[in-house]
């Protein structure tokens, strides 16, 4: 479950970091789930209208908040690699979800590509988290395991309820800043370096920004970033692709502390607005923590 927080973390380090919007109030994680379904709407990025771009770096990722949650879905891939001299760790994932609603519901792929790997999937639907890890079971017939807020108010799991309750804090939270404009905050906070470029990437005209941002911008930071702020890094490096819809594309970022750490993280995101699948495993598949 850890490699699951992580990785969805990352995504919001990968894009940004906290808030999603001009606000710098900290956001709130998601309350539970209501059991009535979700309005999901999504409308394919060809059927969105074309966008002016801003050339500042707060209107741009308002832009873009607006028409990620017009187009309703997404599908994304993340590659993130890190290390020191000789030691380098790297994970891929795979990630298809609903964006702009309350408590987005996504499936992700996770594969660690270390030599000691694994894959874990991961479903989040209507604020449960279902997690499964190379397959195997956690109990008989059962390779999937819930992780949700009913779950931690079970007297029979003690201990690891204030556990639970955060890991799911951090995905509500961690999620609804995705859904909302891909965590852009990064963007936002700072700089652009010289003016946009048009280019084509895979078949579609974008706009490359480039630019950097500081540690210290960044409000409620991951920790790591905070950690390597003290190490001495200056600056945050980015990438970001913006199509004419004002739909992020790809977006890049660099890390490189003066003690030679390096993290580098690389998000595509394609097929906006088209059809995704999330749906919670079978329940006979499912083990209940405290059952």
């Amino acid at each position: 479950m850890r490699r699951v927080v992580g990785v969805v973390g990352a995504f919001v380090l990968v894009t940004g970091a906290a808030g999603c919007t001009g606000d710098d109030k900290p956001k709130r994680p998601a309350t539970a789930a209501s059991s009535a379904p979700q309005a999901h709407k999504a409308t394919p990025a060809a059927a969105l209208p074309d966008v002016t771009l801003p050339d500042r770096p707060g209107p741009l990722v308002d832009t873009i908040a607006r028409q990620v949650r017009a187009a309703g879905t997404v599908h994304a891939e993340l590659v993130s690699s890190s290390g020191q001299g000789g030691t380098k760790a790297s994970e891929k994932t795979t990630a298809q979800m609903w964006t702009g609603v309350p408590s987005p519901d996504a499936q992700l792929t996770i594969v660690d590509e270390s030599e000691n790997g694994g894959t874990t999937e991961a479903i989040i639907s209507q604020g449960t988290v279902y997690t499964r890890v190379n397959g195997e079971e956690q109990a008989p017939g059962k390779p999937w395991v819930r992780l949700s807020r009913q779950d931690a108010a079970n007297p029979e799991i003690g201990p690891f309820a204030k556990m639970l309750t955060g890991i799911l804090d951090q995905v509500d939270q961690s999620l609804g800043q995705i859904s909302a404009d891909t965590g852009l905050d990064m963007v936002r906070r700072g700089t652009f370096k010289g003016a946009p470029l048009e280019e084509t990437l895979d078949g579609t005209r974008v706009h490359r920004y480039q630019g950097s941002t500081p540690p210290s911008a960044l409000n409620g930071a991951d920790p790591a970033v905070k950690a390597m702020g003290r190490l001495g890094l200056k600056g945050i490096a980015w990438t970001l692709w913006v199509d004419g819809k004002g739909l992020p594309r790809k977006l890049e970022t660099e890390l490189i502390t003066p003690q030679g750490m390096r993290s580098f993280m690389s998000a595509a995101y394609r097929q906006w607005g088209e059809p995704v699948i999330i749906k919670a495993p079978p329940a006979d598949k499912v083990h209940i923590m405290g059952s």
